[in-house]
């Protein structure tokens, strides 16, 4: 039993290593990262850009990263994209591993939104690893490298990860003064100047990199960074905007498949007045409370709160009393959710999944492994039950990655546009896309990533192309420009209509 959660954690990491051998890029951030990351290459390396503009939606230094990696493998390789996930997957295992313990990495790792993101070329678990490392930092009194950390967290993501940092530090604070505890900034020398150098590194790493883009991108560029993709977030999101409550109200999904465990586990902790656990709760709350008062929101923000929720659930494991049974109960409970929804997938059909046997196979497994899961539970240790919980949803996604990435990739890459303006045979040059994504797919030609992307006025400014490719549902913002049009083909991406017009 001792090595049992070394070897589930095992599979669940080597799980991850399944879809990116046949998945693309899907149609959203990822395919609008792979422009950027071709502008780069194209010259744009220290002022990333998209199609000719500043983007200033995220910190440069990720796309660094890619833009690094695509010259080994490639920019039509998945490799670029998915490494940085995958390596920060990595360290997060192991940051998890040092500061809870085997369970810790474990429960992190198999987190649903954590499992996902690190086959992803999004940014968000390098940015979550960095602020493990930041609050193991912190914890080991080490306030320098956690500033570090954190500095290099900003230009991986945002201003967050200092306004994170700094409400751990308060809570904790706050927390050891109720407690009649040694005051932790006390600790650090009478000066302080540990605190002072910590902020400096916070602040000038990203300064490093900010101060020189303001001054090459100009007022405009600050504009854009500072009023509209950081205060205007904050206060008056113009994409995502949800109440205060949002969080708290979709924890069950964000969580999965930890949240009933997680309720069950911060009830022991306070009733065991256990205070190593305690400190996670804190960090915890330096991630809800902020993020919460923010005006944009999206779930995957929440996945910074992932590891002190597994540091927490380890601790509530360490110790069987009467509280295991609770514990127990919340894990059958997760389990019956999911057995239901694998026997309601063999029998309910929704137009956008279709009635395939692969698919049926899915819903199949998720129930078996959940039943065996449950049967588990009820007869074994608290343990056995986490590790069996765990594994259901990496074992039956798994299988997920092996046989339905490929139905996943005709439904949300740009493989049926690419297929679409291969078949039109014009030059690229002369192909315009109107609400369309950017073009990525594995062995795409090279040349189709000069289509220019348009808005409506450039496109009524410009000598008519011999094809136009609109997303259906605004075509009708440049009927007079289609009038001189057919429609010769049709596609779908992610469950929405596109037409192929030509000249």
């Amino acid at each position: 039993m001792r090595r049992a959660p070394a070897i589930a954690l095992g599979i669940a990491a080597l799980s991850t290593l399944l879809s990116p051998l046949q998945r693309e890029l899907y149609v959203g951030d990822e395919t609008k990262y792979s422009q950027v990351v071709r502008e780069m290459r194209a010259g744009s390396f220290f002022l990333p850009t998209l199609e000719g503009s500043p983007f200033t939606h995220k910190p440069p230094l990720h796309f660094w990263i890619i833009d690094l990696l695509t010259y080994p493998f490639g920019i039509d390789s998945i490799w670029p994209f998915v490494l940085p996930s995958l390596v920060a997957f990595g360290l997060l295992i192991w940051l998890m591993w040092k500061m809870g313990g085997p369970l810790a990495a474990f429960v992190c790792a198999t987190s649903l939104m954590v499992w996902g993101s690190a086959q992803t070329a999004r940014m968000d678990v390098s940015f979550t690893a960095l602020l493990v490392l930041a609050a193991w930092m912190l914890q080991q009194e080490k306030l320098v490298w956690a500033g570090v950390a954190i500095g290099v967290a900003t230009v991986i993501k945002g201003p967050m990860a200092p306004v994170i940092m700094i409400c751990l530090f308060a809570f904790e604070w706050l927390r050891r003064r109720r407690g009649g505890q040694a005051i932790l900034p006390v600790r650090f020398g009478q000066a302080g100047l540990p605190v002072l150098h910590a902020l400096a590194a916070m602040i000038a790493i990203p300064l490093l990199w900010l101060i020189p883009a303001v001054l090459a991108g100009g007022e405009a560029f600050w504009r854009e960074i500072f009023f509209k993709q950081t205060v205007g977030r904050a206060v008056g999101a113009w994409v995502h905007k949800s109440p205060p409550w949002f969080y708290v109200m979709r924890a069950p999904m964000t969580l999965a498949p930890w949240f009933f465990l997680v309720v069950a586990a911060l009830v022991a902790i306070y009733k065991r007045n256990d205070e190593r656990a305690k400190f996670a709760v804190s960090w915890m709350l330096a991630v809800l409370v902020p993020y919460s008062l923010l005006s944009s929101k999206l779930d995957v923000y929440m996945m910074t709160m992932i590891p002190p929720a597994a540091l927490v659930i380890a601790r509530f494991l360490e110790v069987e009393d009467g509280w295991t049974r609770w514990g127990k109960n919340a894990n059958a409970l997760m389990l019956v959710i999911l057995a239901t929804i694998g026997i309601a997938g063999l029998f309910v059909r929704h137009r956008e999944v279709p009635a395939r046997a692969d698919v049926r196979a899915l819903f199949a497994i998720l129930a078996i492994c959940a039943i065996v899961a449950l049967v588990i539970t009820i007869r074994g240790r608290l343990v056995a039950s986490t590790l069996a919980t765990g594994l259901v949803l990496v074992v039956t996604l798994a299988y997920a990655a092996v046989a339905l990435v490929p139905l996943a990739n005709e439904m949300a890459s740009t493989r049926p546009l690419v297929r679409a303006l291969v078949a039109q045979n014009v030059p690229p040059e002369e192909i315009a896309l109107y609400v369309c994504p950017h073009l990525w797919t594995r062995g795409m030609p090279q040349d189709l990533s000069r289509a220019r992307h348009v808005d409506a006025d450039e496109l009524r400014g410009i000598a008519p192309p011999r094809v136009i490719v609109a997303r259906r549902r605004n075509a009708h913002e440049i009927a007079d420009v289609l009038r001189g049009y057919r429609k010769v083909d049709e596609l779908q991406m992610i469950g929405k209509p596109f037409d192929v017009y030509r000249k």
